[in-house]
């Protein structure tokens, strides 16, 4: 009977007003740190495909720069790129210097304001 009455006992305890307010407050404060957790984690997430875009990005410019430096390291490259910067031609050579052509007639415009009352007609249109 003394078991009987002992279990009796301690569920009224577990199911008194304090001890459930206090398990409340508990779940409360680990939703809370749960919560917090997850927004911690999707914003490592996020900032994760930024950097493996960026890295993405990095190797692709790595993979461009390696060309150039290939096709410089080349005889043809060296030549084309002094070529390209100083202007440097080899003996015998001339340099042609292709401009382009403006307009060789001009049309002036007249573009006249109404006056009196058909200006101020038109302000009403």
């Amino acid at each position: 009977m003394k078991d009987f009455t002992h279990k009796k006992n301690t569920r009224k305890l577990m199911h008194s007003v304090p001890v459930l307010v206090l398990l409340f407050v508990i779940l409360c404060f680990f939703s809370v740190k749960t919560f917090s957790l997850y927004q911690k984690e999707a914003s490592v997430r996020e900032k994760a495909m930024e950097v493996i875009a960026d890295e993405n990005k990095l190797k692709i410019r790595q993979n461009e720069l390696q060309q150039k430096v290939d096709f410089l390291q080349t005889e043809r490259g060296k030549e084309e790129e002094m070529r390209g910067r100083f202007m440097i031609g080899e003996p015998g050579e001339g340099v042609i210097m292709v401009v382009d052509q403006k307009p060789t007639t001009t049309e002036s415009v007249k573009v006249s304001k109404p006056s009196g009352w058909s200006g101020f007609l038109n302000f009403f249109r």
